[in-house]
């Protein structure tokens, strides 16, 4: 008798398993943090909704969110900088708008800003005139009008400093060590920053000015980007003041065709259990109920997301 029910409660489970949707999230290359952003949503959406989550794993934003446009990936979570140029056809997608992304919700903050040597003499973003800036970033170049707005907030343009190309963000802080740039833009919170402030004896990060007008001034070069504030007990190093710096977010979108049953129950479980799930994972760890309902009036959400 026993022997038959288990059998029969192991078919259940079987059956339950087959029927359960699976939705496939694309994300960059293993071990960068945007792989571990999408791992660790869809492990929630496996743990704690009725679908079924993979992760394909690509080179990056350029690679997977055609994919996603075109419905052969159904979810990814992305920064704004790359999304933002996704929907509009800028950038890297250049002339080849994603018509077919839709935004399901912000999901946390990426704080970002311009690094340069403790020792320098640099205090402000105006004092960067005629400096060396880490440019061009090819390999991230959605995060290039960042730079761009940046310097804006500050009161400069592009043509105020000398342009030093770089490969990517994490290479512009390789040359801030070896001393082929003054400044180069980068995320606060990165293990690399530790790296650089131990190799040249302490890095510092450049306060933001967040008046109206300069605001405006970022935001008229990186629309989805804003100002969010540092504090002592951020412990951030090279901000031990309190400061204003850069940040856009990591959203999560979805393609325009995914049922909206569907991403309702990942809306669901991100607002349920958001604070639970940023909690179980370092790497979303700034998912906040405040973070997720942040507002992108330039991406198009989808029904499920609108309703």
């Amino acid at each position: 008798m026993m022997k038959s029910l288990l059998v029969a409660l192991a078919a259940t489970l079987a059956a339950t398993a087959a029927d359960a949707q699976t939705v496939r999230f694309g994300a960059g290359q293993q071990g960068s943090q945007n792989y571990g952003v999408n791992a660790a949503l869809a492990q929630a959406v496996d743990e704690r909704t009725p679908l079924s989550a993979q992760v394909q794993s690509f080179g990056g934003p350029t690679a997977y969110l055609p994919l996603l446009s075109s419905g052969e990936l159904d979810f990814a979570a992305v920064v704004t900088p790359d999304a933002g140029d996704a929907v509009r056809g800028k950038g890297p997608f250049d002339g080849n708008a994603l018509g077919d992304l839709t935004l399901v919700a912000p999901l946390f903050p990426s704080p970002v800003g311009l690094m340069v040597r403790a020792d320098d003499g640099i205090a402000t973003i105006a004092d960067l005139k005629g400096k060396r800036v880490a440019w061009g970033i090819p390999a991230q170049a959605s995060l290039l009008p960042y730079v761009e707005g940046a310097l804006a907030n500050g009161g400069l343009s592009i043509d105020d400093v000398e342009q030093v190309p770089v490969a990517s963000v994490a290479n512009g802080v390789d040359a801030l060590v070896d001393g082929s740039v003054d400044a180069t833009l980068f995320a606060l919170r990165s293990g690399k920053v530790v790296q650089a402030d131990s190799a040249v004896g302490g890095v510092k990060w450049l306060p933001f000015d967040d008046s109206e007008a300069a605001v405006a001034a970022m935001q008229a070069v990186a629309p989805e980007s804003y100002l969010v504030p540092v504090k002592p007990e951020d412990k951030v190093v090279g901000a031990p003041e309190p400061m204003m710096t850069m940040a856009y977010d990591y959203v999560l979108l979805a393609n325009a065709g995914v049922a909206d049953e569907t991403v309702a129950a990942v809306l669901t479980m991100l607002h349920d259990d958001g604070a639970e799930i940023a909690a179980a994972n370092r790497v979303i760890g700034a998912i906040t109920e405040e973070s997720l309902n942040r507002d992108y009036p330039a991406f198009t959400r989808h029904p499920a997301a609108a309703k």
